[in-house]
């Protein structure tokens, strides 16, 4: 009969062990922070990035509807808009290969600072 119990209680252990693994699996920082009252802060950087990418598509949408208001024939439009277009991509290509070049570098001091 002893050993019954002890099985049981061994067992029963090993079902609880799995639940709370399976549990803590999907635990993150913010359900930690939120169990304490705190929630992490965006970055000044995430919001930065998200302000320029409004401002952009409010550019984008803007110089749109002015080209097509503007007094001009058919050809010369699509002229202007494919070199806009252009001009376009390249900016936007400058800008992630600065954004890109800034991320690896302060990465790099933050694992070295960290060190």
């Amino acid at each position: 009969m002893h050993s019954i119990a002890k099985s049981a209680l061994a067992l029963g252990s090993t079902i609880a062990a799995s639940s709370a693994a399976n549990a803590l699996r999907h635990f993150t920082a913010e359900d930690a922070l939120g169990m304490v009252g705190l929630a992490r802060r965006h970055s000044s950087l995430e919001r930065t990035l998200s302000a320029i990418g409004l401002v952009a598509v409010g550019a984008a949408v803007g110089a749109g509807v002015a080209l097509m208001l503007a007094p001009t024939t058919g050809e010369k439009l699509r002229a202007r808009i494919a070199d806009g277009l252009d001009e376009a991509k390249d900016r936007l290509q400058d800008a992630t290969s600065s954004v890109t070049h800034t991320g690896t570098g302060s990465s790099s001091n933050r694992s070295t600072a960290h060190s």
